[in-house]
């Protein structure tokens, strides 16, 4: 019996491409294969803002799925930033009203605005990596499949992809409390679709916060982790020259990310006169230019197996990140038994932290400080925390759960 066909779409894809978003979707595709004729519809991106590391246009087929590539030509693209400035007046009041709680009430009333919709359009139209191409692709292929998964709320592929064929649409928003989720051109993709699968309850809760009763139907479905075998640790420490103790931030290294994470971690050095550096394990991105500190060590882009090393030995990790959905790297280290140390702004994260008691979270400076020298000096503490990881992942994230979620829902259309 043929299979049915499905396509995943997100920005980025592959095994070389370093990102949470694009690690799940991997994930799912992959462990889709046995079930359906597994497809990726992305661009040729594969570092932000660094066109010379794209890969090439057109069809491949990466461990059993057929990726399709499309190379991203913006319309108007050089003034992106300026139409961005222009469409701001209706982000601004839908903002206004969460913060005043009414926003989830006015839309259960009036889900579409019709307010800068247009002027919005022109700016996704002209973000640097979308694609014409597979937004055409997609509308003159669409029949060919049982299902179209789109991934990660905020790119134009997703906002205008996934009202091509709204009624075969499965969203993977991967929602996090930032200002790209107030557009008023997200509301048909969060409430024409057929059905839109979360990875937490506190992700669900803040897209109902923007959307009221009008979101699409739902549910949790979520996404399990890698269980991969780690590289030889002795080799992994020499190549990179990684310390006996370190704490581990691991994702891209962007200036976003870390502009609060490095001055903190120097102050608590300078404070406790710590031998233990901060390792950064991920992509360096084009910007973030070149780190002369002594007590931080940047180890560029890793394997997988070189990643589960470097993670499995960690004294402590940490997630500076607020933009969260659901944190893989996380789940990773817990289920290595490495305490986690988060970012309290990030509510996905926190809900771990309390469901699991096995990672801790700062809403400032002092309590980084504080929780972080807790950690470092405290091994029975940090032991304790560890152990409880594990238990909580396999409960809660384990494979044998999710893929039979997320085909159920394949299957419902």
């Amino acid at each position: 019996m043929e299979k049915k066909k499905i396509a995943f779409i997100i920005i980025r894809y592959g095994v070389a491409v370093n990102g949470g978003a694009e690690a799940h979707c991997r994930m799912l595709a992959e462990r889709l294969i046995p079930f359906y004729d597994v497809e990726v519809l992305t661009t040729t991106t594969r570092i932000f803002g660094d066109p010379e590391t794209d890969f090439a246009e057109g069809e491949s087929v990466e461990n059993g799925v057929t990726v399709r590539r499309f190379r991203p030509h913006p319309i108007d693209g050089e003034r992106h930033r300026q139409l961005g400035r222009q469409c701001r007046t209706a982000l601004r009041v839908r903002r206004h009203l969460d913060q005043l709680h009414l926003l989830g009430a006015v839309s259960s009333l009036h889900p579409v605005w019709r307010m800068s919709t247009e002027a919005e359009r022109r700016f996704f139209l002209s973000q640097p990596d979308h694609t014409p191409a597979m937004l055409r692709f997609i509308e003159q292929y669409q029949e060919e499949y049982a299902a179209l998964l789109f991934m990660n709320f905020y790119f134009s592929q997703t906002v205008l992809g996934s009202v091509i064929a709204p009624q075969k649409t499965i969203l993977i928003p991967l929602v996090h409390p930032d200002k790209n989720l107030y557009w008023a051109l997200n509301a048909p993709m969060f409430t024409r679709v057929r059905h839109i699968a979360f990875n937490t309850e506190a992700e669900r809760h803040a897209a109902r916060r923007i959307f009221g009763t009008s979101l699409a139907p739902n549910s949790l479905v979520g996404c399990g982790i890698e269980q991969t075998t780690a590289a030889d640790w002795d080799q992994v420490r020499a190549r990179y020259h990684l310390p006996e103790r370190y704490v581990l931030y691991l994702g891209r290294v962007t200036p976003s990310k870390l502009n609060d994470l490095i001055p903190c971690f120097l102050d608590y050095c300078r404070r406790y006169g710590s031998d233990t550096k901060l390792v950064l394990t991920g992509g360096i991105d084009p910007q973030a230019g070149e780190e002369t500190h002594p007590e931080i060590l940047r180890t560029g882009f890793v394997c997988d197996a070189e990643k589960a090393a470097i993670i499995r030995h960690a004294t402590v990790m940490v997630n500076p990140s607020h933009l969260e959905s659901l944190s893989l790297l996380m789940l990773e280290a817990m289920n290595s038994r490495i305490p986690v140390l988060v970012n309290g702004r990030s509510r996905v994260m926190k809900e771990h932290c309390r469901l699991s008691g096995a990672a801790l979270w700062y809403d400032n400076k002092r309590e980084f400080l504080r929780h972080l020298h807790r950690l470092l000096t405290d091994e029975a503490f940090r032991t304790e925390l560890g152990s409880r990881g594990p238990a909580y992942v396999r409960e809660h994230y384990a494979w044998e759960r999710i893929i039979p979620a997320l085909r159920h829902l394949i299957e419902a259309i």
